[in-house]
């Protein structure tokens, strides 16, 4: 789940006071201080989630080989083998990953180690099979008429040493052009009569269930639908909560208040504020829960998503955060906040998340999983751990 596209990224995450990083061997250092392991979620849930990050990470072509943590490299199959060794101590096992891997905290925004946590979740929402007055936005499968430009290939026609990456694109008159963005999708129909609706959902929904990359369509009939994050239109990220600080304050913003304040607004409104994220992300049908960058299944509170080119997809890390506690279950804001360290597994992926003091963690599916997930906004620490 490309993940992509993150609730809390709607408002505008100020800005890293450090020198960026030159260089990526820099990205992660032996930690000066190394963390003492602790894991408020189960054992068991660690365990499950231990086992099928292995068994994907074996054949994942999404993570890379040699695994990269600042300047020490480590063959993958190295690391699954360590990974794997851990079954064989589950008694102790917090103790054996202390004694058998190194700590090595990433280069913060602060300070070393130090990050800012998001959150996302697989929302769960009702729809239709059939375009109606109350769901007439569709969820669309990938255009056929989309295209991925390697601009690698065409790296003799730019300047030596450029950073070369991909671009979305479709065909106009012979000529490459960019792909659509929201406007032309959404409100000049520019998929229309393509047979690519998956669902018809309610507007905001279906935006929001893009913004997660992943979701769950009940339909009257009792049928559900899971689909998963399958394209993304080459546009950049913007968030929307930019365009509403004269209606929400900025240490209020979060994904409930945003939803709230869209549905007081007539629909033409509704979309005029949408369409200021050009992002557009496209599904497929999924068959089990919604797949990760790196092709795992997500796992709730143990999949962080964090910048692709950055950080090694399949590591297994530490994360110390604190979660917030509502008084109710109808609560948008938190009551207080609590520690809840844990061990975690670097899956996933976002086109807004970017740099090496951002991460997000996944939460679940379903209204619990979005109150947490909505107003997740924390500063915590974030450290590898590498094989001795």
């Amino acid at each position: 789940m490309k993940k992509v596209f993150l609730v809390i990224l709607f408002v505008m995450l100020s800005a890293c006071s450090r020198a960026p990083l030159k260089n990526r061997e820099d990205l992660m250092r032996p930690a000066s201080d190394a963390p003492a392991l602790i894991d408020n979620l189960s054992k068991e849930s660690f365990f499950i989630a231990l086992r099928n990050h292995i068994d994907v990470m074996k054949k994942s072509n999404q993570v890379k080989d040699p695994m990269v943590f600042g300047k020490k490299q480590i063959p993958k199959a190295d690391y699954i083998v360590s990974l794997e060794k851990i079954f064989e101590h589950e008694s102790d096992w917090l103790d054996y990953i202390t004694l058998n891997f190194e700590a090595y905290e990433v280069y913060g925004r602060d300070d070393w180690a130090d990050v800012m946590v998001t959150g996302y979740y697989e929302p769960k929402v009702p729809g239709s099979k059939t375009k109606t007055k109350d769901f007439f936005q569709p969820a669309y499968a990938t255009p056929s008429d989309m295209l991925v430009v390697d601009l690698k290939k065409f790296a003799s026609k730019f300047p030596k040493g450029e950073k070369l990456g991909t671009l979305t694109a479709r065909l106009e008159n012979k000529r490459v052009v960019p792909y659509y963005d929201r406007k032309d999708i959404d409100e000049n129909n520019k998929l229309a009569n393509q047979n690519l609706e998956l669902a018809w959902l309610d507007p905001i929904d279906a935006f929001f269930i893009q913004i997660q990359g992943t979701g769950v369509v009940e339909f009257e009939d009792g049928e559900k639908l899971r689909i998963g994050y399958d394209g993304q239109n080459g546009h950049a990220y913007f968030p929307i909560g930019k365009f509403l600080t004269d209606h929400i304050p900025m240490e209020e913003m979060s994904m409930q208040r945003i939803r709230s304040h869209l549905k007081t607004l007539p629909f033409k409104e509704q979309q005029t504020i949408l369409n200021k994220n050009p992002s557009y992300v496209f599904f497929k049908k999924l068959d089990g829960k919604a797949l990760t960058y790196a092709g795992m299944e997500v796992e709730d509170g143990r999949t962080i998503a964090t910048d692709l080119q950055l950080f090694p997809k399949g590591a297994l890390a530490f994360l110390d955060i604190e979660e917030p506690v509502f008084d109710s279950e109808a609560a948008i804001v938190a009551t207080t906040w609590e520690r809840k360290p844990r061990l975690v597994f670097d899956q996933d992926t976002g086109g807004a998340i970017k740099g090496s003091g951002r991460v997000d963690l996944f939460y679940g599916e379903g209204d619990p999983a979005a109150q947490k997930a909505g107003v997740m906004k924390q500063k915590g620490k974030l450290f590898y751990l590498v094989p001795r």
